[in-house]
């Protein structure tokens, strides 16, 4: 796909309003983080900002970019069984990935957000099927029939990620308060909580394979679909402590349309975290 120059973004007031939207994908802690000084725009309850996962401000394949993306809302969401619209798209991503509250739908930042993703998606079609905006799918065959090995994540992980996420998960924070991460933390009080998609492991491996380490790409990736597989599962591992999410009992009411690594401590088969996901996979007969 092909990413709009930011020429092409109008001398007004719309204008503003998408480099706002651009702005607080990159900063989102310095507008809207815990720590800022305004109390009432405390939204995130964690100091990532949106491009932790949506890569380069939302524009790199394969990290669930932004680009094109406008014109598939309204949509069907398995998670909440519900036609949401793409403010409820944001505010899922606020109270799971970003462990917060809903940005109200009349603010500034949401429209801001959505003039940003709108802005992103100029000249493709509603519907259109775009290569490149979701995540790449791992291989499919090795996860029904191979269980996840956080004890091999573990090599992984110090191998590849421990230098920039740090050896305890912990991140490596900007210089100065309220300044975020350079490198995000992903488990700890600071990190996603267990609602988000990151926390399922094959959403998780797909992301990791073809972003991670930091300078792979889908069509050059660094790790093995077995080391993101297994990286995967250590890093979301339940003795990484992480923030809990509420009513999450809730997510994926309609079972016809679960995500197979949608897993709930207590409530689920163990195997819905590590594999082998064969049994939750639903084929097309």
């Amino acid at each position: 796909y092909k990413i709009p120059d930011e020429s092409t973004i109008p001398n007004n007031q719309f204008g503003d309003l998408i480099k706002y939207g651009k702005e607080l994908v990159v900063h989102t802690y310095k507008y809207i983080g815990p720590e800022v000084e305004d109390p009432k725009m405390r939204y995130a309850g964690n100091n990532l900002s949106c491009q932790s996962c949506h890569l380069d401000a939302g524009t790199k394949a394969y990290s669930a970019p932004f680009v094109g993306i406008y014109g598939n809302f309204p949509q069907y969401r398995p998670r909440e069984d519900v036609i949401g619209t793409l403010a409820d798209r944001i505010n899922g991503c606020m109270q799971r990935s970003m462990n917060g509250k809903p940005l109200p739908v009349e603010s500034k930042e949401m429209k801001a957000m959505e003039a940003y993703i709108y802005w992103l998606s100029q000249g493709v079609p509603v519907g259109a099927k775009v290569e490149g905006t979701s995540l790449a799918e791992v291989n499919r065959k090795m996860i029904q029939t191979t269980k996840a090995d956080p004890v091999k994540g573990k090599v992984v992980y110090d191998t590849h990620c421990a230098s920039c996420h740090g050896a305890n998960g912990e991140g490596i924070k900007n210089d100065g308060l309220a300044n975020g991460y350079l490198y995000p933390p992903l488990w700890g009080d600071d990190s996603y909580n267990k609602g988000a998609g990151m926390y399922r492991t094959l959403k998780a491996m797909d992301f990791i394979k073809a972003n991670m380490p930091l300078g792979a790409t889908h069509e050059n990736p660094i790790l093995t679909d077995e080391e993101a597989y297994n990286v995967a599962a250590f890093m979301n591992m339940n003795e990484h402590q992480r923030p809990e999410k509420a009513n999450r009992e809730k997510d994926f009411p309609d079972a016809a349309v679960k995500a197979p690594d949608a897993y709930i401590e207590g409530k689920d088969s163990i195997d819905r975290k590590f594999g082998p996901f064969g049994q939750f996979i639903k084929t097309n007969k």
